[in-house]
């Protein structure tokens, strides 16, 4: 039993990232032992005693910033796609589609850096925003191919529909973020996509990535943008060199410390338990 309870300790330590390692190997400082051997003594622990086991770490990107300055209704400079923002780098979960948009209406905006989907409007058909396909029903899904790292990930499932529990009801904010398996993004390989149960067929809905630090946008189904689309969202002027220092609870002991680099950016990531 025991060896089962290694198995599958080591099991999620191959699915984290490598930040989320990371923070187990700053609480094993001092310890004489790795941040997995952490890990797997922390799950044998709790599934011997039959407490919680270890949830996975909660994981982020800080954006740090010496000021701000927000952009509404940005008229994209060419219809070119991608298409470079004004100005860089973008607030990540900030970018929305303006007053102004003559492009066929986005199902999802994708912030590449951690795989952040964000639904602007609720689907409710099986072609998206266009709104003459069959009406969503249970059973339906949201998907996504994408590849990360050199991995190429084919139709992971974000959502599927279970009626009065989970509609494909809209998600614009950072907060409500459905969030991809694996990150980043790789820039130009979504592929949005609709899974009818009924039909059994996959359509692919409209999309739009956003690479916050360049300041790029692409259009992953249509061909191009057009010369009227606008975009709103909030520039920041990066702050290199700050640090980040995390505790854990109660205690003086550092779990985190880490710096922006120059795009402002400082990864971190936390164990639920501590």
């Amino acid at each position: 039993v025991v060896r089962g309870y290694f198995t599958n300790a080591i099991a999620a330590w191959h699915t984290y990232h490598s930040i989320q390692r990371l923070v187990y190997s700053y609480l094993a400082t001092g310890l004489v032992m790795s941040g997995m051997n952490l890990l797997v003594k922390r799950w044998q622990l709790a599934a011997t005693k039959l407490l919680t086991l270890p949830l996975d770490p909660a994981e982020g990107i800080k954006q740090i910033a010496s000021a701000s300055s927000q952009k509404d209704d940005e008229v994209v400079p060419s219809t070119a796609n991608p298409a470079a923002l004004v100005a860089k780098p973008v607030s990540i979960g900030s970018l929305v589609c303006g007053s102004t948009w003559a492009s066929a209406v986005q199902d999802a905006l994708i912030d590449i850096e951690m795989g952040d989907v964000r639904i602007p409007i609720q689907i409710a058909t099986c072609d998206g925003a266009l709104g003459v396909g069959e009406a969503v029903a249970d059973g339906d899904q949201v998907v996504i191919s994408y590849t990360s790292g050199g991995r190429t990930i084919t139709r992971e499932v974000l959502l599927t529909f279970d009626t009065a529990v989970e509609e494909f009801e809209a998600r614009i904010a950072i907060a409500d973020a459905l969030r991809t398996a694996y990150y980043p993004i790789d820039w130009k390989s979504v592929v949005f996509e609709m899974y009818d149960l009924s039909l059994t067929t996959y359509t692919q809905i409209e999309s739009e990535e956003i690479d916050n630090i360049l300041g790029l946008v692409y259009l992953d189904k249509s061909a191009l943008f057009d010369a009227t689309d606008e975009h709103s969202y909030l520039s920041f002027t990066p702050l290199e060199g700050a640090k980040l220092e995390t505790t854990k609870v109660d205690t003086s002991f550092i779990t985190w410390r880490r710096y922006s680099d120059a795009n402002g950016h400082i990864p971190v990531a936390q164990t639920i338990e501590d």
